[in-house]
């Protein structure tokens, strides 16, 4: 009795160790810093407006340079939780203190555009988005681009990101071929 008692004690504490080591939750993501330019911000009260607004998302851990001599914000957040579109949502949706709803962007280089036929792949995965959001190119010279969201469909109910994402489309952008196109993607940071 004592030979399996033994055996069954041990298995016993080994058991609890081994699915707690199976149970530990993945890492946590690490959190994404970017540039917003953000329109109408005229005032403190504007940008205070925003910086409100902006804290109500989920994961937002910090807002910089948010006032009316900059024109942008750098949002510290965690694009596993909150997409680039809900931040940008997030602007538009504060309260306009002038009557004019903000306005957020992004700024993207990508400077083989204009080389041979680059210009009709990019476009063709800008097409692809479009749903989401409106790019405007810039200097086709410099492949210098404006990227503008469009409003945000909020599925209720759904956790997690929404709408469009950054990460989706430097993928279809930077990756090698056949799955992307293999050229430099740059976005624009004030950091």
């Amino acid at each position: 009795m004592k030979n399996l008692l033994l055996p069954a004690l041990l298995a016993a504490l080994i058991m609890p160790v081994r699915a707690a080591d199976q149970a530990k939750p993945a890492a946590k993501a690490a959190p994404t810093t970017a540039t917003f330019y953000i329109t109408e911000v005229k005032c403190s009260s504007c940008a205070s407006s925003i910086d409100e607004s902006l804290r109500k998302l989920p994961t937002v851990t910090k807002i910089a340079d948010l006032s009316e001599a900059t024109g942008f914000a750098i949002v510290t957040f965690d694009p596993q939780a909150v997409s680039y579109h809900q931040v940008a949502q997030a602007v538009f949706a504060a309260a306009p203190v002038h009557g004019d709803a903000y306005l957020a962007s992004l700024k993207f280089i990508i400077p083989a555009y204009p080389k041979g036929d680059n210009a009709a792949k990019v476009d063709a995965i800008f097409a692809k988005h479009k749903s989401n959001v409106r790019v405007e190119l810039k200097n086709k010279a410099r492949g210098e681009f404006a990227l503008f969201f469009e409003p945000l469909a909020v599925k209720a109910g759904t956790k997690g990101p929404q709408g469009w994402n950054l990460d989706q489309f430097v993928t279809a952008i930077q990756s090698p071929a056949p799955s992307g196109l293999g050229l430099t993607l740059e976005v624009k940071s004030e950091n």
